[in-house]
């Protein structure tokens, strides 16, 4: 490489050095400047937002151990309805695991997370 080559490599680099910062100095100033804007412009105070996200979250956190207990099964059942990942299903003493029930079981669950999830950011 000749010597004009490697003066305007060294250019092109300190151009994007010096756009990278500038691109990272405007994007901290828009931060700062939305988070005053999203104050100012907030229509409850700060304490009764505190207080809505924290019942929000104890809401969902007493809603998810809810949800534990009804899915939570005796480690003896569990044992019986075990289904290894790519294997033949064990059998047990009554018949094979009903798997249209553990998809309904799964779209249930699902459901109600998603409606928590929604809950929680909207």
């Amino acid at each position: 490489m000749s010597s004009k080559d490697y003066e305007l490599r060294e250019t092109n680099q300190n151009k994007s050095e010096d756009s990278s910062s500038s691109f990272f100095l405007g994007a901290l100033i828009g931060g700062l400047v939305g988070a005053a804007a999203a104050i100012f412009l907030a229509p409850k105070s700060g304490r009764e937002i505190r207080s809505t996200l924290n019942n929000q979250a104890g809401t969902l956190k007493e809603k998810t151990v809810q949800l534990m207990n009804k899915t939570r099964t005796p480690l003896d059942v569990e044992e019986e309805n075990y289904i290894p990942i790519g294997g033949v299903p064990k059998a047990n003493k009554e018949g094979s695991v009903d798997e249209l029930a553990i998809r309904k079981k799964l779209e249930q669950a699902k459901k109600a997370f998603e409606e928590e999830e929604y809950k929680v950011t909207h």
